[in-house]
């Protein structure tokens, strides 16, 4: 009869320990009360302990350490894809593990490439079932709980109110999102860049606004196509705009345009528009890209150099020659020419 008793005491043990380790695995893998969604970036190669890790961070779930395992239980580990997602306050972890993994049964994949315009990303949203004015109207007049927001200016002189906040990346959007949405999500991930470099801080010893860095940064994007040039090319837009220098730089007369031209015409230059630093000193009004991280670290960490001027090489390498002086950079602008002319010959 006492075997009994201890297999009896044995079993009600074991169903008391498993109780109490499935409230805790639930405890663990459920997420405190939130009442606004929240954008989760996955990157590519992340593993199923960095998507736990990220999960936490979020308050996603509140504790990272058996997601890995879960995962794994219920199928998932193989299945996780990077990209950016919204959870929705109403998703648990099986929701959440769902949506990662098959979540593009449910959600439409768009890549925003660096340094694209908010014309340009109204344009590719519109193909994936986003009305391209419901998306303009949320770029210029939406409601957003992001702190940044308040450091950037509605002039009626700047073209988007967001022009610059953008953040280009590849987003996995639910298919009954809203324009709103969508720049949720966006404005949320380049949230979390300026918090993952400290990017506030680090700007106070710089003495300049979050607007003027993003400007900055939005002309290096559209002017730099080899990632260690940027901080270089960055580096000749403060020396000239420290000597009260016009900035004349192309990219912004195409957004003064409002088209891509593989070569600007001098009679572009003369384009009657706030954003043509060849007739004005100094920024544009907003800025005229919306550029990525690199390009937002180039603007933050500028190469100290006495560079005044650029031109890009004609060899296919999409460098540039810098110089120190007007002289040195026509000879490159020659130098340029002749490299056209003999790839031409």
């Amino acid at each position: 009869m006492r075997w009994l008793m201890r297999f009896v005491y044995t079993i009600i043990l074991f169903a008391a320990w498993s109780t109490l380790a499935y409230i805790y695995v639930d405890h663990s893998l459920s997420s405190p009360p939130r009442d606004k969604p929240v954008t989760l970036s996955i990157q590519p190669g992340a593993t199923s302990e960095d998507i736990g890790h990220l999960l936490m961070e979020n308050g996603l779930i509140r504790k990272d350490w058996f997601f890995s395992t879960y995962s794994w239980l219920t199928g998932s580990s193989r299945g996780l894809q990077a990209g950016v997602y919204e959870i929705r306050p109403d998703m648990d972890i099986d929701d959440i593990l769902d949506m990662i993994t098959h979540g593009k049964q449910n959600t439409i994949p768009v890549t925003i490439p660096e340094g694209f315009t908010t014309e340009q990303i109204a344009n590719r949203l519109q193909t994936k079932g986003i009305n391209r004015e419901e998306f303009l109207e949320a770029v210029d007049h939406g409601q957003y709980d992001y702190a940044f927001l308040k450091e950037i200016p509605k002039g009626r002189e700047r073209r988007h109110w967001l022009e610059g906040y953008l953040y280009p990346s590849t987003y996995n959007i639910p298919k009954n999102a809203k324009a709103e949405d969508v720049v949720n999500m966006m404005l949320g991930q380049f949230d979390q860049i300026l918090k993952k470099n400290r990017v506030m801080d680090r700007l106070e010893s710089r003495n300049m606004t979050l607007d003027q860095l993003v400007n900055v940064a939005s002309i290096v994007e559209r002017e730099g196509q080899v990632k260690e040039e940027l901080p270089k090319i960055a580096g000749v837009i403060y020396n000239r705009l420290d000597q009260d220098m016009r900035l004349q730089v192309d990219a912004t007369v195409q957004y003064a345009l409002g088209e891509h031209k593989n070569r600007v015409l001098y009679s572009d230059l003369e384009k009657q528009s706030p954003y043509n630093t060849y007739l004005h000193t100094g920024l544009p009004p907003g800025p005229i890209s919306n550029p990525g991280e690199d390009a937002l670290l180039a603007a933050l960490e500028p190469e100290q150099h006495q560079y005044l001027y650029y031109v890009t090489k004609k060899d296919g390498s999409q460098e540039h020659y810098f110089a120190k002086t007007f002289q040195e950079h026509r000879r490159y602008i020659f130098q340029s020419k002749n490299q056209l002319q003999n790839s031409s010959n």
